[in-house]
């Protein structure tokens, strides 16, 4: 990728988004939370190209990690908005209530989006850290 524009190094007729978007070679955490925002940001790239001007870099927070385990289980850790974990997590059924929620809320997105183009909004960011959170981090023995 073209920095964070989400323009292919080689071609800048293409735009990346969601999964397949690594922005300056540092890639986004695989996420519901990433993919909406980003395809908005890449329907953006792409306008920018067609009238002229130059796409804008992406501007994408995050607010934690979350994972069901089944209807009455579950785990929110919550997170900076460059997606470094905080000390603090939600657990339990409140935690699983915050998960079915947040699906029921992409769906609603995405719908709206149909029904609306250009409704779609996201939780902005500020710079993304250098090391993404899910990259293995290096230990040194004693």
């Amino acid at each position: 990728m073209r920095g964070e524009t989400l323009t292919s190094v080689d071609e800048r007729r293409i735009i990346a988004a969601g999964d397949a978007a690594a922005p300056s070679g540092r890639p986004l955490r695989m996420s519901c939370q990433a993919a909406q925002p980003l395809g908005a940001q890449a329907a953006d790239t792409v306008l920018s190209r067609i009238a002229g001007t130059e796409p804008a870099v992406i501007n994408q927070a995050f607010t934690g990690s979350c994972v069901s385990l089944g209807r009455r289980a579950g785990i929110r850790q919550l997170s900076r908005k460059d997606d470094t974990a905080v000390n603090l997590y939600i657990a339990g059924r409140m935690a699983a209530a915050i998960k079915e929620a947040t699906c029921k809320l992409g769906v609603s997105r995405i719908r709206r989006e149909a029904r609306k183009p250009g409704s779609s909004s996201w939780l902005k960011g500020g710079p993304r850290p250098e090391q993404p959170a899910s990259a293995p981090r290096s230990s040194t023995s004693p």
